[in-house]
C-alpha cells in the first residue's frame, strides 16, 4: 500500500486494509501525517511551459544556450526545498518538484515567476490556469 487518505469518509476501509497487510506475516512501519495533495498535472505543466519560454528567452538575449531541462535544474536548486528520502535507513534529502505538495508546487512557481521578472522575462499565465485562479484568490 503506497498511500491511504485517511477521513471520515474513508476510515471504515481502513481496518480492512490493515488485516490484510497483517496476513502477509511481514512487519510495517506506520506513518501518520496530514494528508496534502500532491503537485497537479496543470501545476506541472505550467512548470515546464515556463522552463521552454526562459530557455528560449535566455537564448534570445545572447547570454548563453539552455534547455528546458537544464533550466528546471537550475530552478531546482535555487528554489525547490528539499524533501527527505529514505532508503536502507539512510536518509538523504533531494530537491524534486515530483515531491511537493499542490501549496509547495504553488510557492515554487511563485518563486520562478518573480526570479524571471527580475531579469526582465515575462512568462506566460493562461488565464484558466490552476495558479492563475490561486493569483486571483490572494488578490481578492
Amino acid at each position: 500500500m503506497d498511500d491511504f487518505c485517511l477521513h471520515e469518509t474513508t476510515k471504515a476501509q481502513l481496518w480492512p486494509v490493515l488485516k490484510e497487510l497483517v496476513a502477509t506475516g511481514k512487519r510495517y512501519r506506520v506513518s501518520i501525517v496530514e494528508w496534502r495533495e500532491k503537485r497537479t498535472l496543470s501545476q506541472n505543466s505550467l512548470m515546464w511551459k515556463w522552463n521552454e519560454e526562459i530557455a528560449k528567452q535566455v537564448s534570445k538575449t545572447g547570454k548563453g544556450k539552455f534547455t528546458s531541462e537544464e533550466l528546471h535544474e537550475y530552478l531546482k536548486e535555487i528554489y525547490c526545498p528539499a524533501k527527505p528520502i529514505t532508503v536502507f535507513g539512510e536518509t538523504r534529502y533531494v530537491k524534486s518538484t515530483k515531491l511537493l505538495d499542490t501549496g509547495e508546487m504553488t510557492r515554487y512557481l511563485e518563486q520562478v515567476d518573480a526570479w524571471a521578472h527580475r531579469l526582465g522575462m515575462r512568462l506566460t499565465i493562461p488565464a484558466h490556469s490552476e495558479y492563475q485562479q490561486l493569483k486571483n484568490q490572494q488578490e481578492a
